[in-house]
């Protein structure tokens, strides 16, 4: 069977053993998540104009007669100007079932979808296509100490989420306190549930890849009393020139001892030869408080078929701390703050000599639980980064005057100074939100918020949009459920 063809065949195959057939044991669980929205935005399009048209701006430089800041070279100059407005209606369902009971001891099938659809007039609302998602479809078997996947799997993972279609093993050994996993098939897209294959994810098809990447990976994980460790190993190959489009390496540490948790990590690109992210976290819990302290390296990360990796982006390497108090016990306050800087880009910035590479950024906020029904909840943050800054605040108050019903009313203010571009971009909204829950398996919510986002510029490419937010779900859950079995009759206690 073909990588191209074999995911449509899990499909047809997981809605073949969902579909209601007869069978005494054979029972199942589902639920089913619908989300809409109606909202509308707008972008930029570019423009044109003969040089001659130009006239000189205040600032020194061109734009066109209307007041449009121009960017000339040769006979033509070009600039932006604000889009029109579109308007999109998204309407996604999610729906995810698990089936046992299949004639086999320990045999289940799992299986996660998506549909989506842009109702809207102007459809322009991304990431509708493609519109059926098989997101994970999978039979699995587990006895004691085996656990067997095959088919259509997301696996969770230091070195980043990646799908595939193929097969998945982990062994247990109990009484070391030992796992190992492996696992391989076809490949995914980066984050994301379809192929790399497909259009939706790069418009550039001479990159593309024109055969689905092989994935192989192996996992080891030990836990002793309070230590765990994880070492992982992935590679992932071009099977029609058998070149390699990743490999990488990790391992994870992570330790408690009293109130303290210690955790750190690493991973390493092997197909680059490189060093990619590491972190290491402290964290102290007491019944009063909970103190956080922490340093970090971050590397972007591309597989060799993108064009992303040429451009060799530049690691930073950052500190943290966080501190969140619990004063009284109707009162919670946190805060945090993270500085980091960027490693030296290896490149002449003769015309500007001192090029910022350093950055913070710090929040704060507090959470008030006035009683059984009211919350009260605020948080404000500030940043500053080379070329940007940013600063925001929000609120929210919650009312659930049962354990069934609750609305909350919120609000907030965002402002994005940026350095080297013309847009100061400034978000001010105000919404609310009611949620019901009419019992464990049915849940109903709308959400409405009033948005107005202003782009303020020195020429005539400024705008406002306000615009009205609408947004609503439902949620459903029905079948039998694997963790509630019926109780047996009652035996009268012996005397």
């Amino acid at each position: 069977m073909s990588a191209r063809a074999f995911s449509p065949a899990i499909a047809v195959a997981a809605l073949g053993l969902v579909w209601p057939v007869d069978g005494g044991a054979q029972q199942y669980r589902a639920r089913i998540d619908v989300h809409a929205q109606a909202i509308s935005f707008r972008g930029l399009r570019q423009d044109s104009l003969a040089a001659a048209l130009a006239l000189p701006s205040a600032g020194g430089g061109l734009e066109t007669p209307d007041g449009y800041a121009l960017r000339c070279g040769g006979a033509t100059c070009y600039y932006w100007r604000p889009g029109p407005t579109l308007r999109g209606v998204p309407l996604t369902t999610s729906a995810s079932v698990v089936v046992w009971g299949l004639g086999v001891e320990g045999l289940s099938l799992r299986g996660t979808g998506r549909l989506m659809a842009d109702l809207g007039e102007d459809l322009a609302w991304p990431g509708s296509d493609p519109a059926v998602q098989l997101i994970e479809g999978f039979l699995e078997y587990e006895r004691a100490g085996l656990t067997a996947r095959g088919g259509r799997q997301l696996v969770m993972s230091r070195l980043e989420p990646i799908g595939f279609d193929g097969a998945w093993l982990r062994l247990r050994w109990a009484r070391a306190s030992l796992e190992l996993t492996g696992y391989g098939g076809w490949g995914l897209g980066q984050a994301t549930a379809v192929s790399a294959l497909s259009p939706a994810l790069n418009p550039l098809d001479e990159w593309r890849p024109r055969d689905r990447q092989l994935v192989a990976a192996a996992e080891a994980a030990w836990a002793f009393r309070g230590l765990d460790a994880r070492a992982e190993y992935r590679r992932e190959v071009d099977p029609l020139d058998d070149y390699f489009v990743s490999e990488r390496t990790a391992v994870s540490l992570g330790a408690s001892i009293a109130g303290l948790r210690a955790t750190g990590g690493l991973d390493y690109n092997i197909a680059e030869g490189h060093l990619g992210n590491v972190d290491l976290g402290l964290t102290y819990v007491r019944p009063a408080y909970t103190v956080s302290a922490g340093a970090r390296r971050y590397r972007p990360y591309f597989s060799l078929w993108t064009l992303w990796g040429a451009f060799s982006p530049v690691p930073y390497n950052a500190v943290n701390a966080s501190v969140q108090a619990r004063p009284k016990r109707w009162l919670t306050l946190h805060a945090r703050g993270e500085g980091y800087r960027y490693e030296d880009a290896e490149v002449s910035t003769a015309l500007v000599p001192q090029l910022e590479d350093q950055g913070w950024r710090a929040s704060t906020g507090a959470s008030a639980t006035l009683n059984a029904h009211w919350t009260l909840t605020g948080n404000y943050g500030l940043e500053h980064g080379p070329g940007a800054a940013g600063r925001y605040a929000d609120g929210a108050v919650t009312y659930a005057p049962n354990a069934g019903f609750s609305i909350d009313l919120y609000g907030g203010r965002m402002a994005r100074p940026l350095e080297l571009r013309y847009y100061d971009a400034t978000s001010r909204w105000v919404g609310a939100r009611a949620e019901w829950s009419v019992d464990t398996q049915r849940r109903v919510w709308t959400d409405v918020a009033f948005v107005e986002d202003q782009r303020e510029r020195p020429d005539a490419g400024g705008n406002t949009l306000a615009q009205m937010r609408l947004r609503t779900g439902l949620s459903l859950a029905f079948g039998a459920s694997p963790d509630r079995w019926q109780l047996p009759p009652a035996r009268r206690s012996p005397r």
